[in-house]
């Protein structure tokens, strides 16, 4: 057996370790997605939610985090963090913005009590135009625009 891949598959391995924590991807091909926490709940430290079903782009993206009985709620969406607030042992955290896929929400904290603890997630995607999109849209009105004052003329 060779060393090298020895160590390879020792990499690999260790790579995988974080699937652990509650990681999911979460289906947003219709623009929106809302979704509670499974088991185990921040077990790894972090909870890392992919979400699946985007062609490549950019996005506009609102993304929004309810949690009960977590300590040190902290999520980001791309790295882009999430404004959090909230009192007692509920927490909220809040986000709107535009970033390009795949995109990728990172949610970190403690939990407090274990079997009370959960999130909950609501995201909404629309997709942005390329600015090839505009300059073709105002072409059609610009031939639409020249036809009908040449029919006027004649």
């Amino acid at each position: 057996m060779n060393f090298k891949s020895t160590v390879v598959g020792f990499a690999l391995a260790a790579a995988l370790a974080p699937a652990m924590a509650d990681n999911q991807s979460i289906d947003l091909s219709s623009g929106y997605a809302a979704f509670g926490s499974t088991a185990p709940l921040l077990a790894g430290g972090d909870d890392l939610i992919t979400f699946i079903g985007l062609a490549s782009g950019t996005y506009d993206f609102t993304v929004s985090i309810t949690s009960q009985f977590i300590g040190n709620l902290g999520a980001s969406l791309n790295s882009q963090a999430l404004a959090t607030n909230g009192f007692s042992v509920f927490r909220f955290a809040y986000l709107e913005g535009q970033s390009v896929t795949p995109l990728l929400l990172s949610v970190t904290g403690t939990t407090i009590t274990s079997p009370l603890a959960s999130y909950s997630v609501t995201m909404s995607a629309t997709p942005v135009p390329e600015p090839e999109t505009y300059a073709l849209m105002l072409a059609g009105l610009g031939v639409v625009g020249f036809l009908a004052r040449r029919r006027r003329a004649a």
